[in-house]
């Protein structure tokens, strides 16, 4: 049988990823739905993994970021230093990678016709979850020929279906965000998609974040790092993401 992994919103966690490759061996390809390095303390590490995945990567906002400084003009200090931190890492077989990247659309994946997209459209909602309303899932211009939309983003694993398609949120591979420590993807298999689920050692991240020099000047940052990732509440202990862990959504 065919099996194709689905990964997306790695953000510079290695462990995490190898912990899903060495779960799936056997996988034929790969696609990759973004966010692949920022901000986090494994950029290196994740992109020489990535980059020899045979397969479809899409482009994330965080990985347009990577390009472009001034989209994050807005971030605090902090979090600015952090990305720069992650920019200055990238070795030019790392950016090479990241310009690789392919826009968001629609592609022949096995034998179905899927569109794939990070989840992110400026002017729409921040977060596409389980309660968005059906037009915001409109947004993200499905083709109309697609048997289904894969995407990310909002790091949370569901199905949702509008005007008789079906949108598959695949989860983050490194920041879950509903309270739960475990790399989230999807796989298809003869054409099916399915989310899974497995969890993986943080010790290597946490060390690795403890050395990035540009946190020093910002402990508190380094510290919420820390803390979202083993409380599995990746942007902070909140609504909705206390609701969802609530219900059972990874």
């Amino acid at each position: 049988m065919s099996k194709i992994l689905v990964i997306s919103d790695i953000h510079g966690n290695c462990e995490a990823l190898r912990a899903i490759l060495q779960k799936e061996a056997d996988f034929e390809e790969v696609v990759f739905l973004g966010d692949a390095v920022s901000p986090g303390p494994q950029p290196n590490e994740t992109i020489e993994l990535l980059a020899e995945l045979p397969g479809i990567h899409i482009c994330g906002n965080h990985d347009l970021e990577m390009f472009d400084a001034t989209l994050t003009d807005q971030w605090p200090s902090s979090w600015r230093a952090f990305n720069d931190w992650v920019r200055e890492q990238l070795t030019e077989k790392d950016w090479m990678y990241l310009r690789s990247l392919k826009p968001a659309g629609e592609f022949t994946i096995g034998n179905r016709q899927i569109t794939l997209h990070h989840g992110y459209v400026p002017g729409n909602v921040r977060h596409l979850v389980p309660d968005s309303e059906d037009g915001a899932f409109q947004m993200l211009g499905a083709a109309p020929d697609s048997d289904f939309v894969l995407f990310g983003h909002s790091h949370i694993q569901f199905r949702k279906t509008v005007a008789g398609l079906d949108y598959l949120n695949v989860g983050s591979v490194g920041q879950n965000r509903c309270g739960k420590l475990l790399a989230c993807y999807g796989v298809i298999q003869d054409g099916v998609f399915e989310h899974r689920q497995v969890s993986y050692d943080p010790a290597p991240w946490i060390h690795a974040l403890d050395q990035v020099e540009a946190l020093n000047d910002f402990p508190d940052l380094r510290k919420w790092f820390r803390d979202s990732l083993l409380t599995g509440f990746g942007t902070g202990r909140r609504e909705p993401w206390i609701r969802y862990a609530a219900e059972g959504y990874f």
